[in-house]
C-alpha cells in the first residue's frame, strides 16, 4: 500500500490493483479506478509520478496524473530476472531487483546514458533565431544576416547541398 502525493491510496487486493481517494464531501476513502486481473507487488517512490506493479511474467509502468490521479500504462517489460519487486531510484539511473524470501538481491546500472538526442549541425547558433515552416516540412534559422532552409527530416540545408545560395 502506498500514498500517492500525499491525496490518493494504492493498494493490491487479491486479484487487483485498487486506488482511493478521499471524497471531500463525507471525508471517507472511496475507490475511483481498479486495474482488474493484476496480482503483483506494487512500487512507488516518494517524489516520482510512476508505480511499477511486478508480477510473475511481467513488470507494468503505469504513469500517474498529478491532477485526477489515474493510472494511464506507460510501458510493459517481460519479468525475466524473475523478481518480485523492481525499484529505480528518481534519476533512473541503477535499479535493485529481489525475489521475496531469497537472501540477496540485483543491482543493475545503466549501460548506455542517451537520450536519442544527436547533433545535426556543429555551427554555433548562438544568438539564432528558428522557425518552422510546417505545410513546406521546413525550418528556418536566421543568424545575423543569413537566413538558411533546413528539411525537417534529413536536417541538410537542401540550397547549399545542391550548390544555391539563399
Amino acid at each position: 500500500m502506498y500514498l500517492l502525493f500525499d491525496e490518493a491510496l494504492v493498494v493490491r487486493s487479491s486479484s487487483s490493483i485498487l486506488f482511493f481517494k478521499i471524497n471531500a464531501e463525507t471525508g471517507l476513502w472511496e475507490q475511483y479506478e481498479e486495474l482488474k486481473d493484476m496480482r503483483g507487488n506494487i512500487y512507488f517512490i516518494r517524489g516520482n509520478i510512476r508505480i511499477q506493479v511486478c508480477t510473475d511474467d511481467y513488470i507494468y509502468f503505469f504513469k500517474i496524473c498529478k491532477e485526477t490521479f489515474k493510472p494511464t500504462l506507460e510501458n510493459v517489460m517481460y519479468n525475466n530476472m524473475n523478481c518480485s519487486v523492481m525499484m529505480f531510484g528518481a534519476k533512473v539511473r541503477f535499479g535493485v531487483t529481489f525475489k521475496a524470501n531469497q537472501p540477496d538481491f540485483t543491482i543493475y546500472s545503466r549501460k548506455f546514458g542517451h537520450n536519442f538526442k544527436v547533433p545535426v549541425d556543429a555551427t554555433d547558433h548562438e544568438g539564432a533565431i528558428g522557425a518552422s515552416l510546417k505545410s513546406l516540412k521546413r525550418y528556418v534559422v536566421a543568424h545575423g544576416i543569413t537566413l538558411t532552409v533546413y528539411d525537417q527530416h534529413t536536417f541538410k540545408n537542401e540550397d547549399r547541398d545542391n550548390g544555391n545560395k539563399l
